[in-house]
């Protein structure tokens, strides 16, 4: 049978469409039943290069880059140098010292390397101040557009992730007519009520602790109404419930489906035509064993089966999905207090990847051959927390072999694999790091060692 386009049945010039737009996840997935200009070219005009813009600062915190793209994208922030406001866009605070020059706001000053300044015409010794970047406060003001979390643009997004996902469990070709309602309101914006944004504070939290670190989470479930409805957790920062149709239908007997996309490309997924169905297999997962005294337990049959965590999730939450999402259309202060809290913890949180490792090393360093002069006034805590991981790396002299054997040695420093980088963290880090006389050696070692480390 030949394949046909999901939204509109035609069968010529289909694509391959990101179902998570590219510039969104390290873990691509993509439904092949798209036409390639109607109903996916037109999509990044009308809603997605919105999204993907706002998010920016979230998707480079995350070493998220478009496979379009060569540089991580940049962001609006402001910079204090030295008492200074400057405003500009970077995509790596790396760009702050090298060759870039940044206007002051009010036009007054001009910072950039004392080289480029010096070549501007009128420039002398008596308008030009030279600053050592290493030995002053530098700080950084990131203010966060909230109301893209809200916006249609979003709105429609999040209902084209969620319906092309669910024809693609569902090995769906062609246009199906239930799904009207749901194409309507992503191609045109037709539709009310059809996205909707979680607030049960209980579902976050599972979430965050069932799955990895800005992981982006995907999963279907039958309502009391007997809707088909998704939800899609962006980031672990917002939830959104997405109606895909109003009841179960033929075309589409796979309607418990989960899936978790991780940062560092990972992903873990399963499915079943019914709750029962699920039920029925997470049941067949333990074996019953005698403790002593007539008690008895279940333990899992196999216990390196990943899928257990998340199946215990998805079973124990199920209740939770009937009746208790606490769905709202519109922002309400518990909804934006709780996406506000989640960003938060996403930027100031940091799970270790090598992708993320060796962009720090190559954005950081020219060479493994120069000294390296770390500012002990920083105030990037990010910035510290990966010098501190070279460092350790450097350290260990050959001993830390790759991204498991280092993420062990963390395990034991923090005892979590999920970072929080607070200010009395980053003040233990400094002091170790300082009290070393040789920490430039150590760090150039560790850089030069885990560039050379291979993806696992």
């Amino acid at each position: 049978m030949e394949n046909q386009c999901i939204y509109c049945d035609i069968a010529n010039d289909l694509s391959k469409s990101d179902i998570i737009p590219d510039a969104l996840t390290n873990a691509k997935i993509i439904n092949p039943n798209v036409c390639r200009i109607e109903h996916n070219n037109k999509f990044s005009d009308l809603f997605e290069d919105e999204v993907i813009r706002k998010l920016a600062l979230i998707t480079n915190g995350l070493d998220i880059k478009s496979s379009k793209s060569k540089t991580y994208a940049s962001y609006s922030t402001e910079i204090n140098i030295d008492g200074t406001e400057y405003s500009t866009k970077i995509s790596s605070e790396t760009e702050l010292f090298r060759n870039k020059k940044m206007r002051s706001v009010g036009g007054k000053y001009l910072f950039g390397p004392i080289e480029e300044i010096k070549k501007i015409k009128d420039a002398n010794d008596k308008n030009i101040t030279q600053i050592d970047v290493n030995q002053i406060v530098i700080e950084k003001k990131i203010n966060i557009d909230l109301s893209v979390f809200f916006s249609q643009s979003m709105y429609r997004m999040m209902a084209k992730i969620a319906f092309e996902w669910y024809c693609l469990q569902n090995d769906i070709s062609g246009k199906v007519e239930a799904f009207e309602p749901i194409i309507q309101f992503i191609t045109n914006g037709i539709g009310d009520d059809l996205v909707t944004i979680v607030g049960n504070e209980e579902l976050y939290s599972t979430l965050k602790v069932t799955t990895n670190f800005g992981s982006h989470t995907l999963l279907s479930y039958v309502a009391k109404d007997n809707s088909v409805n998704i939800l899609v957790s962006l980031f672990g920062i917002a939830i959104y419930n997405i109606k895909i149709c109003d009841s179960v239908i033929d075309e589409c007997r796979n309607n418990v489906i989960f899936q978790e996309l991780s940062i560092d490309a990972k992903r873990v997924q399963f499915k079943f035509y019914t709750f029962e169905h699920f039920i029925h297999d997470f049941h067949n997962k333990f074996t019953e064993v005698e403790l002593g005294n007539g008690i008895k337990a279940k333990i899992p049959k196999d216990m390196t089966d990943v899928l257990i965590q998340y199946q215990l999730f998805y079973g124990t939450n199920f209740p939770l999905f009937q009746v208790d999402l606490q769905c709202a259309n519109k922002p309400n202060e518990k909804i934006i207090n709780l996406i506000i809290k989640n960003m938060e913890d996403t930027l100031q949180s940091s799970a270790v990847t090598l992708r993320g490792l060796k962009r720090f090393v190559k954005e950081n360093f020219n060479s493994f051959d120069e000294e390296i002069k770390l500012n002990p006034k920083g105030t990037n805590k990010k910035a510290v927390f990966m010098f501190y991981l070279l460092f350790i790396v450097g350290q260990s002299n050959g001993a830390i072999k790759g991204l498991s054997d280092l993420n062990k040695v963390l395990k034991d420093k923090f005892s979590d694999e999920i970072i929080g980088i607070s200010d009395e963290v980053i003040c233990k880090l400094n002091d170790e790091i300082f009290s070393t006389a040789d920490y430039s050696d150590i760090i150039l070692k560790g850089a030069k060692t885990i560039y050379s480390w291979n993806y696992e």
